[in-house]
């Protein structure tokens, strides 16, 4: 009988056994597949180490190419034989787009001397009795086992050759020896069918029950930086597409590329944004090809669903995108309407320089929201109106840059001149594509701070119906609502844009100015401090959190917010305005004289929005000047006269005759619903 090192690692209920190629669960076999077992002796060999996918595959796949779908699908399969996710037991951690690491406590044995169990007179039959119930007990883990009857002739067979091998003579009957050994045979039999239907057997499971989603940024494998914005542009366009969904719940682009290059497990990821699932992927381009690359991965167990690569011509990629958004629907197996299935329909293809000027634009200099970078991303998306006239998103960057630019915030344009020429743009795009919800924001954002109410709140239900999951619909619309005094709607709208996009700090900033107009000043605060802990240099944030500071009485608070909102802004007019309004509340009158100076001086050279005077004058208490600069602000329709309604910063003209005849003219003085 002979004698071997025992060498055996331990883990939870689990022993792995590198002598014997076996799993044994509380002493019992685990039947897996040869790949399976593989791959689960590399991660615990490696446990507590990060072990890279390419690795993984050359280490268990070492005489062939396999693609990373297979390595995926087989470690699904072992973590459900593993339990993992259940009653707490976690024992594999992904490491989104890098590979897996065997997280769970590991105890080695290396050492000592163990009988070779192939060379003991333990029973055949015994061995063959543990597999079979192991086979059976497998079943518990979704794997359907096959135990074919033996047919009469196979038995027969069985019987002849164990008579032969034993020398029994069927006239005068068996011996029990005989008898126990055919049992021996038959069990091993048995035994080996069991495993070969085991291993051949694919494994089964439901879908699980998806609600919720994240796509997170598909991952540039052009090998160029400079692709960055078309790999950021195709994530934001399936986002758009799944966002079409009702029944979905999608989260935004900007909190789902708040994981760019995370090393957050995808259990992890989807606590925080509370989804059920995680696509990710990855997109490479070459000259006039794009090649994405596509996965669907339940969130809590990490049991990959579905994937899938696509190639087309990089003209194709608005139907790619619809057609990965559709099969995802499907795979999740949510109910999509004839409406829905309507606007996933793939849109015509777009010309190539015309598809990248619009993700420049948009994503290298749009959303950094300062004027330099909204001037700099509307000659992308003039040019690419130039080179595709038909191209309805190109029409919307225009119109949402016009809108900003035209805003008390940054203050380029004059407001009426600045939404005329968003208004045209939306309506152009709307044109070309009456079903995209970007547009009718754009539009309804026009209709708001023109004071045409009715057509605003239109435009916004719209938007939302045709894109239930577009968190900047919800957020525009909080603010049409908050103008008009209806707090709660308004603050709720908010909310849900939060829940759709809890990373933007756009959406969070503009959060806190809704919580300053309902007065909860605190909350305003608070919210403000936590967008500002995220970015430092948020201009945004530091402006809101300056009049809020403000209204609240905390006046060293307010003048320390304004000045690195001017500092941030290169001295805005918007951000000056405040500053002067902080100072002259604060009792710095001189301060607030040099401010108000500089904007009368800036007046002669540039537009200056009436806002910002306002401001000044309110500060230092001149009323009359604050209402003739109100004036100015209302025939040029600002965005500042819409929330006199609830700006705390105009309580002091509150009680003059002058500001109810300015809430009667703008239409504020009635709820117009």
């Amino acid at each position: 009988m002979s004698k071997r090192v025992k060498h055996f690692y331990e883990f939870g209920p689990f022993r792995l056994d590198l002598g014997e190629q076996t799993l044994l669960r509380e002493g019992r076999p685990v039947a897996l597949r040869p790949k399976v077992f593989d791959i689960l002796r590399v991660l615990v060999e490696n446990h507590g180490h990060l072990v890279d996918k390419e690795e993984l595959m050359r280490s268990v796949w070492t005489e062939q190419f396999v693609e990373e779908g297979n390595l995926n699908k087989n470690v699904s399969m072992l973590r459900q034989v593993l339990g993992d996710g259940k009653n707490g037991h976690v024992f594999i951690e992904t490491v989104p787009k890098r590979g897996y690491r065997f997280v769970a406590d590991v105890r080695e044995v290396n050492g000592g001397e163990e009988t070779d169990l192939a060379e003991t007179n333990l029973s055949s039959h015994l061995v063959a009795e543990s597999l079979a119930t192991e086979a059976t007990n497998t079943r518990n883990y979704g794997l359907a086992v096959t135990e074919p009857e033996p047919t009469f002739q196979q038995s027969q067979k069985t019987t002849e050759l164990t008579d032969a091998w034993t020398g029994a003579d069927n006239t005068k009957g068996r011996s029990t020896s005989s008898r126990l050994l055919f049992l021996a045979l038959a069990a091993l039999l048995l035994a080996a069918l069991l495993y070969v239907a085991f291993i051949r057997e694919k494994r089964v499971s439901p879908t699980p029950t998806i609600a919720s989603i994240v796509v997170l940024p598909l991952e540039n494998l052009s090998g160029d930086p400079s692709q960055e914005y078309f790999a950021d542009g195709m994530t934001d366009a399936l986002i758009g597409d799944l966002a079409k969904i009702g029944e979905l719940r999608v989260i935004s682009r900007t909190s789902s590329i708040h994981y760019k290059g995370t090393k957050k497990s995808l259990p992890d990821i989807a606590r925080e944004l509370n989804v059920d699932a995680v696509v990710e992927g990855t997109v490479q381009r070459s000259g006039d090809r794009v090649r994405i690359r596509v996965q669907l991965i339940h969130a809590a167990t990490d049991a990959h669903l579905w994937v899938e690569t696509y190639e087309r011509d990089v003209r194709n990629v608005l139907e790619l995108q619809s057609e990965i958004a559709q099969a995802i629907a499907r795979k999740v197996q949510i109910k999509t309407t004839p409406a829905e299935q309507a606007r996933l329909t793939p849109r015509p293809p777009v010309n190539l320089s015309a598809f990248d000027d619009y993700l420049q634009g948009r994503y290298l200099y749009y959303n950094k929201r300062t004027e330099e970078n909204l001037l700099k991303a509307l000659e992308y998306f003039q040019s690419a109106i130039r080179k595709d006239q038909n191209y309805a998103l190109a029409y919307v960057g225009l119109a949402d840059s016009y809108n900003a630019l035209g805003s008390v915030q940054i203050g380029s344009l004059p407001p009426l001149e600045a939404r005329q020429h968003a208004e045209e743009a939306a309506a152009r795009a709307l044109e070309l594509d009456a079903g995209l919800a970007e547009a009718h924001v754009a539009l309804g954002y026009v209709h708001h701070f023109n004071w045409n109410w009715a057509a605003a709140e239109q435009e916004f239900k719209l938007a939302i119906e045709l894109n239930p999951n577009y968190a900047n619909a919800h957020t525009t619309y909080a603010g049409f609502l908050m103008s008009k005094g209806r707090v709660e709607e308004s603050i709720a709208a908010s909310n849900r844009a939060r829940d759709l996009d809890p990373f933007s700090l756009s959406i969070s900033a503009h959060r806190g100015f809704l919580l300053e107009n309902a007065r909860r000043y605190d909350e305003a605060i608070e919210q403000l401090r936590r967008v500002i802990a995220m970015d430092q240099n948020n201009y945004q944030a530091h402006w809101f959190l300056g009049h809020t500071y403000a209204a609240n009485g905390q006046f060293d608070e307010a003048v320390a917010a304004s000045e690195k909102a001017v500092s941030l802004s290169a001295r805005t007019p918007g951000a000056l305005g405040v500053l002067g309004l902080v100072y002259g509340l604060a009792g710095r009158k001189g301060e607030a004289i040099k401010v108000l100076n500089e904007l009368l001086a800036l007046n002669k050279s540039r537009y200056v929005t009436p806002a910002a005077l306002a401001n000044v004058y309110i500060g230092l208490g001149d009323k009359d000047q604050a209402f003739a600069w109100l004036e100015k602000a209302c025939q040029e329709r600002s965005n500042y006269v819409a929330y006199l309604k609830v700006f705390p910063i105009v309580d002091p003209l509150r009680s003059d005759p002058r500001f109810d005849e300015l809430l009667r003219r703008t239409g504020l003085d009635s709820e117009l619903r």
